[in-house]
């Protein structure tokens, strides 16, 4: 026998070989899929109080899932910047985002309400507000962007932190006040009779040491962390937010999952905002006698003429839907 044919019968073999092979492949089931892993990009840090309750969430939701999701938590905005990863999972990043609901009205411009100074009065208005017949037409407008609410949650009380005592909204007239650069927050700022000054957060520290902002705004917790007690030594309560924080994910993302998946993620996010307020709350009264031994003052604030301000937010939002603010007051009681 040739070398031609003996190389030829030895090809012939191993195409045979491979068809069987193949034969067989597609006629097995296919096999199991291992977890989809979700990403949370978080904008605190490690070192944060609020750190440890993510990571339990994520494992609340893993344990829910029955081996269908894995969710890593990502401090520090690891992923990338807050704004840039809405954008990322509208178009299908499998992420779950960090974000204040006024990041949301980009895309669907009612969010912004609930970012409203003195609308909501209580943690468990944050909850009412998101499973509401409102917040559910909201949220299907939304879902048409490419977004989803995985969790709406208490992130705590915002207050004014400065050198300087304040009473009444007359004591911060011309003061500087430092805020996140969006329309709301400038909004904010200007209810709490002070100028916008657009700064970003990792920049505060600074912009209040070397005079850029006279003050700045946080729950307790942040201003602590921050380390803003060490440049501004004054937090007058004026609790003008009662703050929320969201988790968004793809809505695409979501609608390819398997059932067990998404039960969890309904489930686990629908009821985690009531188990997150009281937590919340326990880590403001830690962070306020924190803030004391480092020597900050507290006083209280009259309120009076601060919410009487709120009262023309929404005319700086003719794009929100008519009767929004009224339709959110109802939806809360």
């Amino acid at each position: 026998m040739t070398t031609t044919s003996t190389n030829l019968r030895r090809l012939a073999l191993k195409a045979g070989l491979l068809a069987s092979a193949l034969t067989t492949l597609a006629s097995a089931p296919a096999l199991a899929q291992g977890p989809t892993l979700l990403r949370m990009n978080m904008v605190v840090s490690n070192q944060d109080a609020h750190f440890p309750l993510w990571q339990q969430f994520a494992k609340q939701l893993e344990d829910a899932s029955k081996g269908t999701l894995k969710v890593e938590v990502m401090p520090s905005e690891t992923l990338g910047k807050t704004v840039d990863m809405i954008q990322a999972v509208s178009r299908g990043a499998p992420i779950l985002q960090d974000s204040d609901p006024s990041h949301l009205s980009n895309y669907v411009p009612d969010y912004a309400i609930f970012m409203h100074p003195f609308l909501f009065k209580k943690p468990e208005d944050i909850a009412k507000a998101w499973q509401s017949e409102l917040g559910r037409r909201m949220e299907a407008e939304l879902n048409k962007k490419g977004l989803r609410i995985l969790t709406a949650v208490y992130f705590g009380t915002r207050h004014l932190i400065s050198d300087k005592e304040v009473k009444s909204r007359d004591d911060t007239a011309g003061m500087k006040i430092r805020n996140a650069p969006t329309k709301m927050w400038n909004a904010v700022s200007r209810t709490l009779g002070g100028n916008p000054t657009n700064t970003a957060w990792s920049e505060v520290y600074s912009a209040l040491s070397q005079g850029v902002a006279d003050a700045a705004e946080s729950p307790l917790s942040l201003l602590y962390s921050a380390k803003l007690f060490e440049a501004k030594k004054r937090i007058s309560l004026t609790g003008h937010l009662v703050a929320t924080t969201t988790i968004v994910m793809s809505q695409k993302v979501y609608d390819g999952l398997p059932p067990e998946a998404k039960q969890a993620l309904d489930s686990v996010g629908r009821a985690y905002p009531a188990q997150r307020a009281p937590q919340i709350l326990a880590i403001e009264k830690e962070f306020r006698t924190k803030l004391e031994g480092a020597g900050v003052k507290f006083n209280d604030v009259d309120k009076t003429a601060f919410i009487e301000a709120a009262k023309d937010v929404g005319k700086a939002f003719p794009e929100w839907t008519p009767g929004l603010y009224d339709q959110m007051l109802k939806a809360i009681q």
